[in-house]
């Protein structure tokens, strides 16, 4: 399926704001820092919070441990998800 959008441009920075904001609101809801529990790391990345525990027994998805919490970092997650992601069976 291929999708065509024409936009002139001030529907273009209209857009450009809205993704912005976006992307401002999901740094900001962790307080900027770039450590995330599993919870924040599945909302992150739009998937359920056991497929994240199950990435990270398999060790599929990078990991750091502090003492009994398990940490993600968001750089971490976006490299994992741009390398494409889980290796399928």
């Amino acid at each position: 399926m291929t999708l065509r959008l024409e936009l002139d441009d001030h529907a273009l920075d209209a857009l450009a704001d809205k993704l912005a904001q976006r992307l401002a609101d999901r740094l900001d809801s962790n307080g900027g820092s770039p450590w995330l529990n599993a919870q924040q790391a599945a909302d992150y990345l739009g998937c359920s919070v056991s497929r994240v525990r199950k990435l990270t027994m398999t060790g599929e998805l990078p990991v750091h441990r502090d003492g009994a919490r398990t940490l993600y970092r968001r750089d971490e997650l976006d490299e994992f998800v741009l390398s494409g992601g889980a290796i399928s069976p």
